[in-house]
């Protein structure tokens, strides 16, 4: 019996990332595309000191609960199902003050300081403006 036409298990197949420019060069280009991200999103309202922990805070926590709830929808239909359920599609709660939207999902804002961000949105701008 010949076992020279049994496959191998090794990773010939695959190229090491570490080797690969044209690997390191998509992977330069995927983070230099979040570090641009990141700071496009900083607004005014997050240079203040203590408003900025505040609302990434309270980001963190509105696209957490977003998460919980959109998971247990059916793919496909979650923001239908959400507007149905909440009157508002998960994109438009971002524009929403922020105390607004955490009421609307029923989120406690015990660990913030809602003096601060109360009247702003999800990106920091006052609400009613974008």
């Amino acid at each position: 019996m010949n076992n020279s036409n049994k496959p191998t298990l090794s990773h010939a197949g695959l190229v090491d990332p570490n080797k690969s420019s044209r690997l390191r060069a998509m992977r330069e280009q995927g983070r230099a595309q979040i570090v641009s991200t990141t700071n496009a999103r900083q607004t005014p309202a997050e240079c203040k000191g203590g408003v900025s922990r505040e609302l990434q805070q309270a980001r963190a926590l509105l696209d957490q609960r977003l998460a919980e709830i959109l998971a247990l929808l059916p793919a496909g239909k979650q923001s239908n199902l959400f507007k149905i359920r909440y009157g508002i599609t998960p994109e438009q709660i971002k524009t929403l003050p922020i105390k607004q939207s955490f009421s609307l999902l029923q989120i406690p804002a015990s660990t913030l300081n809602m003096k601060l961000i109360a009247d702003l949105t999800y990106n920091g701008s006052p609400a009613g403006k974008p």
